[in-house]
């Protein structure tokens, strides 16, 4: 599915939850994996395979019991049956989209398979929201076990390409009920199907399990994106519901406003939003928000358009941040 980005008026909050269902559904190709809109907090799961078909990615959107907001949740997994999602990445005081329960309020909303960003305008604020995910700056290749392994030490397990392996490094094995760090210690590219040694398994895994670098790097942002968010997982899987922190910084290296517009054609620079986690015990830069870009202050007003080799960007004075272009 391509990028779509659409806007409106949404009359409340449970007007525009409904709003965002239908169009990632709908206009945009994501699945709606449970739908919950008859409980006293109304929420939709959505699920995706990313643009690449080989993503797994399950938010959340829930009309809470908190005053004007849509509470957003990450998941390594949802089951549909038990309503029930596994590891979760969220916060219950930041991870959410800013709304109004009892008037109207606009919305911008920008997607693909991959993530979405959502501004709202709450009388003269704007908010921006970004969940899903990054764009990586690690491999997201992965291998996918083909018989059940684990758990235990020199665990040598089937899968069916070894050769995005090297012997010594560590990566990542995950499937819907787990996900751990494992190191590599041999591969064999020759049998079929191919296998990889891992030093260590604390874990069973499943047949369909996926072992690679970065392996579902979704994060869920807080109500004033790009700022700070919490990742699904880190180097070595997952520690808890907010164990994963991390915070968006823009790569202008604070000369943005000597950059917009330039002085010698009036030209406007946008720079990507860096994504890190930036813990005192867990620091690494991971990668970068998808078509969301830093500007500086006066290049034009909210709302306005920047064009860029054929393609629009729109942009917001947004709350936290300041000022930013988002794809349309």
């Amino acid at each position: 599915m391509a990028y779509h980005s659409t806007s409106g008026t949404a009359s409340n909050t449970a007007d525009f939850l409904v709003r965002l269902k239908d169009f990632l559904v709908g206009t945009v190709g994501w699945t709606l994996r449970d739908d919950r809109s008859g409980d006293a907090e109304p929420s939709y799961v959505l699920a995706s395979t990313g643009e690449s078909g080989a993503e797994d990615i399950f938010l959340r959107f829930v009309n809470d019991a908190a005053a004007d907001r849509i509470a957003v949740r990450a998941y390594l997994y949802w089951d549909a049956a038990t309503h029930a999602g596994v590891k979760e990445a969220f916060n219950t005081s930041y991870t959410y989209i800013k709304t109004v329960d009892a008037s109207a309020f606009l919305y911008w909303i920008y997607a693909d398979m991959d993530h979405v960003f959502i501004v709202t305008k709450v009388v003269a604020t704007y908010y921006g929201h970004y969940s899903g995910l990054i764009k990586r700056f690690w491999s997201g290749v992965v291998a996918v076990t083909q018989a059940a392994a684990g758990p235990g030490a020199d665990i040598t397990v089937q899968v069916n390409d070894a050769s995005i392996f090297t012997v010594g490094l560590s990566y990542i094995i995950k499937n819907d009920a787990g996900i751990e760090r494992v190191q590599v210690t041999a591969v064999d590219t020759i049998s079929i199907p191919n296998t990889v040694t891992l030093a260590n398994l604390a874990n069973a895994y499943a047949v369909g399990a996926k072992i690679g670098e970065d392996p579902q790097p979704v994060v869920v942002g807080h109500y004033q994106s790009p700022g700070s968010f919490y990742a699904l997982n880190k180097f070595d899987g997952w520690a808890g519901a907010a164990g994963q922190a991390g915070s968006c910084a823009a790569a202008h290296g604070n000369f943005h406003t000597a950059a917009n517009p330039d002085q010698r054609y009036g030209l406007v620079t946008m720079f990507p939003w860096l994504v890190a986690h930036t813990t005192a015990a867990y620091k690494e830069l991971r990668g970068e928000l998808i078509e969301v870009y830093a500007i500086g202050s006066g290049a034009a007003d909210s709302e306005d358009v920047l064009t860029l080799n054929g393609a629009s960007y729109k942009i917001f004075n947004l709350s936290g941040p300041g000022w930013c272009a988002v794809k349309e």
